[in-house]
């Protein structure tokens, strides 16, 4: 968007800083990283995504991209057997409904309550491009084109290409076709408060493991 962007696992790793930057990073509100925000001017922006859509989004990319491990500094467990296992599976009922998964999906919800944070919807995004962009943006006072812009040069098919495959399908709400109604069911009730505070339902449907799985072999082709 006009301005040098920088990606870490720890806010540590960010050095010499330009004046104006973007960055990204999945870290706790705490008061460190709280303090290192404040020092340098940032306004955080945070991104919700429907709970279940980012675990799945986890499966998918957990084959392809090995650094997950670094992950909040490897506190979201992610366990290595859970790499190759889909969505219908025992494996990742158990990783969804445990402490990994809370620890994994709470630093959105720990920012939500912010009273600095810029809140942007996945969803929107999706469904209105740049329009949700700059309604969300607009106090950051971006030049007119900005966001359009960086659209076009970082769309699906270029995160697609990435030899991590960190674009998959760009479609919110792809949960209700991988995993099954049962173990959506069990992991809502394990992450209520977050899923209730972030706006996020889970409906209940009649998907099966079996069916999930098909769906998730066909999209993973």
């Amino acid at each position: 968007m006009g301005i040098e962007e920088d990606a870490q696992h720890n806010y540590a790793d960010f050095r010499d800083m330009p004046d104006a930057i973007g960055i990204q990073i999945h870290w706790p509100r705490e008061p460190n990283f709280q303090k290192f925000v404040k020092d340098n001017g940032f306004r955080p922006v945070v991104m919700l995504r429907h709970p279940l859509d980012i675990l799945c989004s986890v499966m998918h990319f957990i084959r392809h991209e090995p650094a997950t491990s670094r992950w909040l500094e490897g506190n979201a467990d992610i366990p290595s057997d859970l790499v190759g296992q889909d969505p219908a599976s025992d494996a990742f009922l158990r990783y969804a409904t445990g402490f990994g998964a809370e620890t994994l999906l709470s630093p959105s919800y720990q920012w939500f309550h912010d009273p600095a944070s810029i809140l942007f919807r996945y969803e929107e995004g999706v469904a209105r491009g740049a329009e949700a962009f700059y309604d969300s943006f607009q106090c950051l006072g971006l030049a007119p084109g900005t966001i359009e812009r960086a659209l076009v040069t970082h769309d699906l098919g270029a995160f697609q290409a990435l030899p991590n495959k960190h674009g998959w399908q760009g479609r919110p709400g792809l949960w209700r076709d991988i995993v099954p109604s049962r173990h959506a069911q069990c992991i809502y009730e394990r992450h209520k408060i977050l899923f209730d505070t972030l706006g996020y339902g889970v409906p209940e449907t009649d998907l099966d493991v079996a069916s999930a799985r098909g769906n998730w072999a066909r999209l993973c082709v």
